[in-house]
């Protein structure tokens, strides 16, 4: 890999959206955090489960705190770092961005510090960005902040970047606070990330009679189905579906609002757009007032056609935070009542950590 790929990190990190560590896997996810990682990753990225979302769908482990802040955090291994030493492959990196970046700044100065019980040096710069949305290219000036350190013979880069206007606001969240919690201070390496693993569920947590946990260690909420539901471990989200024959499913996802004021309704009122788009028919046929995990939430009842078949669907959504998540069971008309008891459940055991 060419020094153009930590480049491309950095655009990656802008268009997705005191240090003490041990050396070595911790038996359990710090309170308040989730994990983040890929398939063979040495090491073990823990965020808050409060403002950040995990992102490993293009294979990088990282995650962003919000689409429109861009803020956001990113660990791979500098490939081409090759035996260098780390201010030696800082100094050909600094090369490389005067080169390729516009208004490019750097201070000349690292500092030392200890990244998952290893020596590591943090740089901190700022360089213009030319981001599209929607046609219309603008140009705004980004902070990054990169550690690199040595771990086997490898060098490893965490990358945080952001506006400079919402850099510092994200700053103690990714160096620590004084109890030293943080996304830095809770970095470790450990043996390579297998996908069984993914599958481990905590041994805390107290399960509702009759039903199992679906969701992982890594995600910030507890989603429960019926013990007789299959979990679909063919997917990212947590998901489950009734049985080969009855493909009723399920699945809980999370979409992080960039506005404040933004309600359940709001978030609907955009997801019924695209299923007018995307969908042959939609029709709406009802909307209920519910709670989840004691929160005020909507459920929305209405059917879609596919490849002109007709399904019904049944989304619960709730809002905490600036988080927006989303049950949604969907089955053929003649199965759908038949898991109602089922799906209430669901609703009624959710949790969010």
């Amino acid at each position: 890999m060419k020094i153009k790929r930590i480049s491309a990190i950095i655009l990656l990190c802008v268009m997705m959206v005191s240090l003490l560590a041990s050396c070595g896997e911790r038996s359990e996810i710090p309170e308040g955090y989730q994990l983040v990682a890929c398939e063979g990753d040495c090491f073990r990225l823990y965020v808050p489960t409060q403002g950040w979302m995990p992102n490993t769908a293009s294979g990088v482990t990282g995650a962003f705190f919000s689409m429109d802040e861009n803020a956001s955090v990113h660990v791979y291994v500098a490939d081409d770092a090759g035996e260098m030493e780390i201010e030696e492959y800082w100094e050909k990196c600094n090369a490389s961005f005067e080169e390729e970046l516009d208004d490019y700044s750097f201070s000349g100065k690292s500092e030392k510090l200890v990244l998952g019980g290893q020596p590591a040096r943090k740089y901190v710069y700022s360089a213009s960005v030319t981001l599209v949305e929607n046609g219309v290219a603008s140009t705004e000036t980004y902070k990054f902040m990169t550690v690199l350190c040595k771990y086997k013979e490898e060098t490893y880069a965490f990358v945080y970047s952001a506006p400079e206007e919402f850099y510092d606001s994200h700053l103690q969240d990714v160096e620590g606070n004084e109890d030293g919690e943080g996304i830095l201070p809770y970095f470790v390496f450990a043996e390579p990330y297998e996908s069984g693993e993914e599958k481990e569920y905590s041994s805390k947590v107290e399960v509702p009679e009759g039903m199992k946990l679906i969701s992982t260690d890594e995600r910030a909420y507890r989603f429960f189905v019926p013990e007789n539901w299959i979990v679909n471990k063919r997917t990212e989200i947590s998901a489950a579906y009734y049985s080969e024959s009855d493909s009723s499913n399920v699945s809980l996802q999370m979409y992080m609002t960039g506005d404040e004021t933004q309600t359940v309704e709001d978030y609907f009122a955009g997801c019924e757009s695209r299923y007018q788009d995307i969908y042959s028919s939609y029709t709406l046929l009802s909307t209920e007032d519910i709670e989840m995990d004691g929160i005020a939430a909507k459920q929305y009842l209405y059917t879609i056609t596919v490849g002109g078949v007709e399904y019904k669907q049944l989304q619960a959504i709730v809002l905490k935070g600036a988080v927006f998540y989303t049950l949604t069971y969907t089955a053929l008309p003649e199965n759908f009542d038949g898991h109602r008891g089922d799906v209430r459940k669901m609703i009624e055991n959710f949790d969010i950590r």
